[in-house]
């Protein structure tokens, strides 16, 4: 008998070896469980061992900070020193048992961190201030980079990505998407610069192309290096559009990435991709498509996919290569599970009304909940 899900249950190979059983994966979430000196907690490691034992193919950490000056929330997840590299160990060894490859999320928060958690300016491309963030934070100050800043930027990226494959990692994915500093070196919005760092697609590419190849340098190709990738920053001719990402693509492939993970907006526009709309997904998919078709590697998403029923449509539908869920995976770790066990009715299902992202800022919360799953149930404030 046919699968009902063949698609879905169909194998992903990677380039690099690493096959995966099937074709969902759990995408960064900013649950920021770490203590306060960016180490893997037992509460993290708790977090991503229900995700996992839920059937999904693999996973990735969200945020790990490549750099000191770059913080967004005091418990997120830090990547620049050995203590930090070596509280990931417990974390790759539950992912070994589990049988479900754990990809680390290399992250430089750019114009979009916080002066309060570092003390100094925030580095930027061209001193475009992040909106949303200069309210929340009373310290905010940007700084615009010269070209010391940016090749120290490399170098941390390539540290961190060392850091993670000399204690266990097999892949990481490089946050170059929804406003942060790789991403705002892609977007004409927030790169205005005339070097060569600025300007033109390749040009406005270099920084992420640049790091790419530092990390498959200092880590002898043997780790694998994954983008999520930002295709549109949702601001119409003044920003990044996805049709303006064909060179960058087909570079990003020829540099030996193994896949591609898109997402939209940014710090600005963010809550087009938060709260569901048919006219956003639409458009999302779109994008999705346009990328797939000029790329040499696997081309998945995130974004409003609830559960299996709509991740096989679109795989069908040759939209992407892999689908990822994070909302629908919080709000029930088992929904993958569930589904294959003909359990659909017993799932969780998400409100996506993204009071889990309203969590990240309010200073009454010691973490992110949710509103419908027990395990993460948001408590009652007075």
């Amino acid at each position: 008998m046919m699968p009902r899900y063949p698609h879905v249950l169909e194998p992903l190979r990677l380039a690099g070896g690493l096959e995966l059983r099937n074709r969902l994966f759990f995408a960064s979430m900013g649950v920021d469980l770490a203590d306060h000196s960016g180490c893997v907690t037992p509460a993290m490691i708790e977090f991503y061992q229900g995700i996992m034992e839920g059937g999904c193919s693999m996973a990735f950490l969200c945020n790990a900070t490549v750099s000191p000056q770059s913080r967004l929330q005091s418990t997120g997840l830090g990547l620049f020193e050995q203590q930090q590299g070596e509280s990931l160990k417990a974390m790759f060894a539950m992912a070994e048992q589990v049988n479900t490859p754990v990809g680390v999320q290399l992250q430089h928060y750019g114009g979009q961190g916080t002066t309060t958690h570092t003390g100094v300016a925030v580095l930027t491309p061209s001193g475009v201030p992040c909106p949303r963030v200069s309210k929340l934070d009373p310290d905010y100050r940007v700084r615009i980079m010269d070209e010391s800043d940016i090749a120290l930027v490399i170098e941390q990226f390539a540290h961190s990505a060392w850091l993670a494959w000399t204690n266990g990692a097999r892949l990481v994915q490089l946050q170059a998407s929804n406003g942060y500093l790789l991403s705002s070196f892609l977007s004409p919005h927030t790169n205005k610069r005339t070097d060569r760092y600025g300007g033109s697609e390749e040009n406005r590419a270099r920084l992420l192309l640049d790091v790419v190849k530092a990390i498959r340098e200092r880590t002898q190709g043997q780790l694998i290096v994954t983008i999520r990738l930002g295709i549109d920053d949702r601001l119409g001719a003044e920003g990044l559009q996805y049709p303006d990402l064909k060179e960058t693509v087909q570079a990003l492939c020829q540099a030996g990435v193994a896949a591609l993970e898109c997402s939209m907006c940014m710090g600005a526009t963010f809550g087009q991709l938060i709260v569901h709309s048919e006219t956003m997904d639409h458009y999302l998919q779109a994008g999705v498509r346009a990328i797939k078709s000029v790329s040499t590697v696997p081309v998945g998403y995130a974004g409003f996919i609830d559960g299996l029923d709509k991740a096989e449509q679109l795989l069908a539908d040759g939209v992407c290569d892999w689908v990822g869920m994070s909302r629908a995976l919080f709000a029930d770790n088992d929904l993958i599970n569930k589904t294959l066990q003909g359990r659909s009715a017993d799932i969780h299902k998400c409100r996506w009304d993204s009071q889990c992202f309203s969590d990240k800022s309010n200073p009454r919360l010691d973490r992110v909940y949710c509103c419908v799953n027990p395990k993460y149930l948001r408590p009652a404030l007075a």
